[in-house]
């Protein structure tokens, strides 16, 4: 079975720019996110992470209602709306940093059925 997957890449330098408006943070990071994300790089990650996370839903989302933090190991965490299960679905992510972009790729998983 195919899963659907989403990909994005963010330039750093963008979102370096886009961080000097005042305003930029609170509407793209959660409140949990701001506490992780130090550099522009982190911020871009997430970004990047967000809009994939949007692409394999194919659906739009604001920014702030998709979080991605550290888990346990320190691979990321999706919460969509809140939850670790979205429409039957666990999203998994991983986010890749350069210099100059950061990158991101998001798959769902179909959760299984209740026993």
């Amino acid at each position: 079975m195919l899963h659907p997957i989403g990909i994005d890449i963010v330039s750093v330098a963008r979102i370096e720019r886009a961080l000097r408006r005042p305003r930029f943070v609170e509407r793209v990071l959660t409140a949990r996110e701001r506490d992780h994300c130090r550099t522009a790089q982190q911020v871009a990650g997430r970004w990047a992470a967000k809009e994939a996370v949007c692409k394999c839903l194919g659906c739009v989302l604001p920014m702030t209602a998709i979080e991605v933090t550290p888990g346990p190991d320190g691979a990321p965490e999706v919460l969509v709306e809140g939850r670790s299960i979205y429409q039957g679905h666990r999203i998994a992510v991983s986010i890749s940093h350069e210099r100059e972009f950061a990158a991101a790729v998001a798959v769902l998983e179909r959760e299984p059925a209740a026993q």
